[in-house]
């Protein structure tokens, strides 16, 4: 596990003073921050934090006070405050203000020293800015290799890339891109530098091919490509380089840049800052540490000039901490309770449509390569994602999980508990669904505080876990942090990302650059996987491309597949940097699809309860699963009595504790409203925003058993993996479009009570009608694209010739007129058609598939009309219609029913005897099915069946050679279902009841006699 510590160093001095007096601010607050100057300690944290603060204050003490504004001395006051308390009360890593160290399993121990070792490297803005100068030297540029954007995308006649903000850029901003036709010479360039290869070999490669071109203008094409980043040079390191500088200075000694006499004195700056910064690294000493600092930074602002940090720092703390088992083993409850307790066990409303889209659009087990899934011409993303749909406004309903806990919330302001411990009994009425049927995410990571008094508490298992930390599961907080670690702890760190199971599956490091050129300094990682996914960096050839990448679905989940191995690839983000907006919409998109229906872990979600002015604390045996958490409004504490006194008064009504944590965005400054600095700060915050949130901070004691604030990061793995085989693939299906195609589909979308009316009474007479204009087949089911949206009934013609669509559509458009006039659904559309060879096979397989659709159809038909002539329950009728196809698709009867039995689950609840009783009369052969034919209309139902059983058994032969035919045998059931009855699941669960029922008489001692 990994420990992340305050190098508080323990006697700060305190800002005591009222800064809403001038005076004392003037006085008082000068002296206090001469005094906090003085100290080597603190300048050295606050200049590395933020040069511009320590720049102000430098100016501000060296200025006669008589001239200095009060407003501005305030404000560095208050802000060199704010940086203090960041200092003593937060445990994130900041600069030199926080510490990272592994702790190892034992006896409870903890001793941190002073002997914290900083690590500095060059600041990725500064970085950014020299490389941009250094790749405008066209001699330069000729010695340096270059490769093509691997995330490019061709649409519309561009060659588009994703554009990234400008070097010390605030913010990402919105999503842009960038693009340049693609041209043929263009086409040549980035087939030629696929792989990464020399400018000077890159241009004479493009011209040879282009000959009435001048070579100068090919260079000249090329050099704007580099600068338009779509073709990236070797300058440029990949996240996986830790030390971006030490990869610039390599590649430049590599292309003897020293040659170059306007390059050389920069290299040999470069090498220097370098050389201090190593030195500064491994310094015990730490002022003599702060002089290569001071050395390296002065040296870097003479070649590039950046708007803030030159220097990012790590701190490895100088301490050595173990932690004895019972401490993981209550994490290990405690994030295994937050699974439990996930609103989301099947993965978020974005994925599922997603899903669903796919089956839709592709069918099952078609590999679909990302590229083309992601493309216009595709899908696109998910909904909320930069650059896809907007997520759908929707009605949410208040759920069971809902009104169960806002009972519990209310039940314990009644009480006026601050907490709610939650009983097993509590976590299943919370549990949404059935727990055991959700997918766990393989890998996970909680970060918690250790609230004990001592070492000696924590041993006698008397503490208590705050849950602080609950990244997303294919992330890592961890990770970043790697390079800091002993070689034996990072082997035990790289171990927990690898995937489980055999040669079938592979966990790949995933490898991008940021949005923002800053958050480079937060993402460069170590190579902690074999294998390595790179998109849009100069990689070295030896990566999982992502032409290499496609993704497949089976009914229940998602996979992304390495399609030269078949291997299921499983994405690692070894960082925390946010996804949503930091990073790469592919990045994202790569990092969950692979689990998409996987449940999401993450914080505890107080659902409907989220928007309460007050939540209280949530508890699980020693875990505290969510602090108690207050929404303070400006309104709160407008009072006549003046904002002190309006917020005392909020305080004593919602009992609100003196320690708090201010979240602000992606701020989170511990705060003590007892203090009137902390106050101060509050009230300038809630100025600003208007609205804030304050969270519960753990108890002044927590941090007893070391002495300081401390959080510990644990990374778990679900012990008993989940086996997930990939679904047999293949290509995705031709897409039939409207006007040229063989296939016609249309949808009649309308109140699906009145298709059985449609199925039974009118399109006979248009399939009649069709006939004489070259129909072979048809088939029909019920459909609709997602959850919430209409049904319809899809109708697909197949015709003899392409030339015949025309007039089959005019005869349709006629059909739909007619159906219009008696009142019926009559909406109705042309759409494309995609065969689906993934989920049904390929080549004769699925033109046998079809027939049996169309057979399907026809069986369909005849259930639904016996059910209205007679009365006989159409459940019962489609249960014992879905165990013949099952008998019939298999090479005898019993195998089939077997197979029904496997791939159908096994339900409990009621069902009806008597529907269950005649499904399993209807579904015996014997007498060839007499007691069906005994029925009106039992005679054409027995001659369908028996029809469907030949065409289920040509489809059979046909499919055994490309897969075990038994993995089609859900979808032809549940085709069978959206024919002959509807599409809501708890029918067909029944439905599946009954089949199975009748199926297990089938394979009965008795019954085989």
């Amino acid at each position: 596990m990994i420990v992340r510590a305050s190098t508080d160093p323990g006697d700060l001095d305190r800002l005591g003073i009222d800064l809403d007096d001038p005076a004392a601010v003037a006085t008082e607050g000068r002296v206090w921050l001469t005094k906090l100057w003085s100290r080597t300690d603190v300048r050295e944290a606050l200049s590395l934090a933020s040069p511009t603060l320590a720049a102000r204050v430098e100016q501000l003490l060296d200025r006669d006070p008589a001239v200095t504004a009060s407003a501005d001395l305030r404000r560095a006051v208050l802000s060199a405050a704010g940086y203090l308390m960041r200092w003593q009360r937060r445990a994130t890593p900041f600069g030199l203000f926080a510490g990272v160290t592994a702790a190892a399993v034992g006896p409870a121990a903890a001793s941190v020293g002073q002997d914290h070792r900083a690590v500095v490297r060059v600041d990725a803005d500064w970085l950014t800015a020299l490389v941009d100068q250094l790749e405008q030297h066209p001699p330069l540029l000729q010695r340096l290799t270059v490769v093509a954007d691997t995330a490019g995308m061709v649409r519309d006649g561009r060659f588009v890339v994703a554009g990234r903000a400008d070097a010390s850029a605030g913010t990402p901003g919105p999503l842009r891109e960038v693009s340049v036709r693609y041209t043929r010479p263009v086409q040549a360039v980035l087939a030629a530098a696929a792989a990464p290869v020399r400018v000077e070999s890159l241009v004479p490669r493009v011209a040879a091919a282009f000959p009435t071109t001048p070579p100068a203008k090919v260079a000249a094409l090329v050099d704007a490509l580099i600068a338009q980043r779509i073709l990236l040079t070797s300058l440029r390191a990949p996240m996986t380089a830790v030390d971006g500088l030490a990869h610039l200075v390599e590649v430049l000694r590599a292309v003897d840049a020293a040659e170059l006499a306007d390059i050389a004195p920069m290299l040999s700056q470069l090498e220097k800052i370098r050389e201090q910064l190593a030195d500064h690294n491994t310094c015990p000493d730490q002022r003599q540490a702060a002089a290569f600092r001071a050395s390296a930074a002065a040296h870097m602002d003479s070649l590039a000039t950046t708007a803030g940090h030159v220097l990012a720092a790590d701190v490895r703390l100088g301490s050595h901490i173990t932690l004895p088992e019972n401490v993981v083993e209550e994490a290990q409850q405690a994030a295994s309770v937050l699974l439990r307790l996930t609103t989301k066990p099947f993965g978020t409303q974005a994925w599922l449509d997603y899903h669903a889209r796919f089956r839709v659009r592709y069918g099952p087990g078609a590999l679909v390569p990302v590229r083309d899934l992601v493309a216009g011409s595709g899908l696109g993303y998910p909904a909320g994602y930069l650059g896809g749909p907007r997520t759908r406004p929707t009605w949410r309903a208040l759920t069971e999980r809902d009104a169960a806990l806002l009972a519990m919330i209310q039940q314990a302001a009644a009480d006026q508990a601050d907490e709610i411990d939650l009983s097993d009994a509590d976590v299943d009425t919370l549990t949404v669904g059935e727990h055991t049927d959700l997918v766990a995410p393989q890998r996970v990571e909680l970060g918690v505080v250790l609230d004990a008094a001592s070492t000696g508490e924590i041993d006698r298992g008397r503490f208590r876990l705050w849950v602080t930390a609950v990244p997303r599961a294919y992330t890592s907080m961890a990770g970043r942090f790697t390079y800091l670690l002993d070689p034996t702890d990072r082997r035990r760190l790289a171990a927990t990302y690898a995937a489980p199971g055999g040669d079938d599956v592979v966990a790949v490091q995933l490898s991008y650059p940021p949005r923002r050129p800053h958050n480079e300094n937060v993402v460069r990682i170590p190579r902690l996987l074999p294998d390595v996914v790179c998109l849009s960096e100069h990689h070295d050839g030896d990566t999982i491309r992502l032409d290499d990448l496609a993704v497949t679905a089976d009914a229940e989940q998602m996979y992304l597949i390495q399609s030269s191995t078949g291997r299921r690839v499983v994405p690692r983000i070894p960082h925390a940097l946010d996804t949503s907006v930091q990073s790469p919409p592919l990045a994202r998109f790569l990092a969950e699809v692979a689990d998409a229906r996987s449940a999401v872990f993450g914080p505890f979600d107080f659902g409907a309860a989220r928007t309460l002015p007050h939540t209280p604390r949530i508890r699980y045996r020693r875990t505290v699963l969510a602090a108690a958490r207050w929404i303070l409004t400006a309104a709160d504490v407008a009072t006549d009595a003046g904002w002190q006194a309006g917020l005392e008064s909020w305080r004593r009504r919602w009992r609100v504790p003196a320690r708090v944590v201010l979240r602000d965005g992606e701020l989170r400054l511990p705060l003590e409203l007892d203090q009137r600095l902390d106050r101060t700060l509050l009230r300038g915050r809630l100025e600003k925003s208007g609205r804030l949130e304050l969270q519960e901070d753990v108890p002044s004691q927590a941090p007893g058993w070391i002495g300081r604030p401390a959080e510990l990061l644990i990374p778990m793995t679900t012990a008993a993996p989940q086996p997930r085989p990939v679904p047999t693939t293949a290509p995705p299906g031709p897409v039939h479009r409207p006007g040229s195609s063989r296939l016609l589909h249309a949808r009649l979308t309308g109140d699906p009570a009145h298709f059985d009316d449609l199925l039974v009474c009118h399109l006979p007479a248009l399939v009649d009608e069709l006939s004489r204009l070259g129909l072979r087949r048809w088939w029909a089911h019920r459909h609709r694209d997602h959850p919430d949206g209409d049904q319809h009934l899809a109708i697909v013609v197949d015709l003899t010739t392409p030339d015949r669509y025309a007039p089959t559509a005019a005869k349709v458009a006629t059909f739909a007129a007619g159906l219009h006039q008696r009142g019926l659904p009559a909406d109705i559309a042309l759409v494309p058609y995609a065969q689906q060879p993934g989920r049904y096979g390929e080549g004769p397989a699925l033109a046998a598939a079809e027939l049996v659709f169309a057979a399907d159809t026809q069986a369909a038909i005849a259930q639904i009309a016996t059910a209205r002539a007679c009365g006989v329950p159409a459940q019962a009728l489609a249960a014992a219609s879905m165990a013949q196809l099952a008998a019939a698709f298999a090479p005898d009867p019993a195998t089939g029913y077997r197979a029904l039995l496997a791939c159908l689950p096994q339900q409990t609840g009621p069902l009806d005897r008597s529907t269950a009783a005649l499904a399993r009369h209807l579904s015996d052969p014997a007498g060839g099915f007499s007691r069906l034919r005994g029925l009106p209309g039992g005679q054409r139902i027995v001659e369908a069946w028996h029809e469907r059983d030949a065409a289920l058994a040509a489809y059979h032969h046909n499919l055994t050679g490309q897969r075990d035919p038994s993995t089609v045998l859900r979808s032809l059931l549940h085709g069978h279902h959206r024919r002959a009855l509807d599409l809501a699941p708890e029918t067909e669960k029944t439905t599946g009841r009954l089949a199975r029922a009748a199926a297990l008489r089938r394979l009965a001692p008795s019954a085989a006699q």
